[in-house]
């Protein structure tokens, strides 16, 4: 991958992420092409040593592994996976895992997550249904978000409306009246209603 290292790429990078984390500089393209052979070739048990490396790009591949082999995972590991939401923080990996865990996370296992100290968890609760469509579980997700109603966490109030405004494109009435009867943040209600002209 560091053939594909480009210093102002990084530079970019490392500012949009606030300087958070160090960067290769390596584009998601490449990246993934850079990848392709690893990810064919290793297992979930190879992600605590992408966690550990100190440049970003090496905990996108340890999430794109988690993805590719989710079929080996199950609700026992997602204690385990946890893990690695609590470990860098930040809202791309956090997302990223929350794919992965919303495929093998049991709803209790995400109630209690919804409730957790650590927002990052609380957030991938909120989150872990995305795209589930009409398969989404509705009374889950109201729960999961009737327990963070009220946060003043900008990550938390931004993917109570992000889930909503996912859900309304199943459900537009549910989503408007679950607006309608809850008292969201002003930054959850417009996320929820921006394809529903509110």
């Amino acid at each position: 991958m560091e053939r594909y290292a480009d210093p102002e790429v990084a530079a970019g990078q490392k500012a949009y992420m606030r300087g958070k984390f160090e960067f290769l500089g390596v584009k998601t393209p490449d990246r993934r092409r850079a990848s392709k052979s690893f990810i064919t070739a290793h297992g979930p048990q190879v992600v605590p040593d992408l966690w550990a490396e100190p440049e970003r790009e090496f905990q996108y591949v340890g999430a794109d592994v988690l993805w590719a082999k989710v079929s080996q995972l199950s609700s026992t590991d997602v204690e385990w996976l946890g893990g690695f939401v609590q470990q860098k923080s930040w809202w791309d990996t956090v997302d990223a895992l929350a794919k992965t865990i919303g495929q093998v996370a049991t709803a209790q296992q995400m109630l209690d997550w919804s409730v957790a100290d650590n927002l990052w968890l609380r957030r991938v609760a909120i989150i872990h249904q995305l795209r589930r469509k009409a398969s989404t579980d509705a009374d889950l997700l109201a729960r999961i978000i009737v327990n963070n109603v009220g946060s003043t966490e900008f990550y938390i109030n931004k993917a109570i409306g992000w889930a909503l405004r996912e859900y309304s494109k199943t459900d537009a009435d549910w989503v408007r009246g679950f607006v309608a009867t809850h008292e969201l943040s002003r930054l959850s209600q417009r996320e929820a209603l921006k394809r529903l002209g509110g």
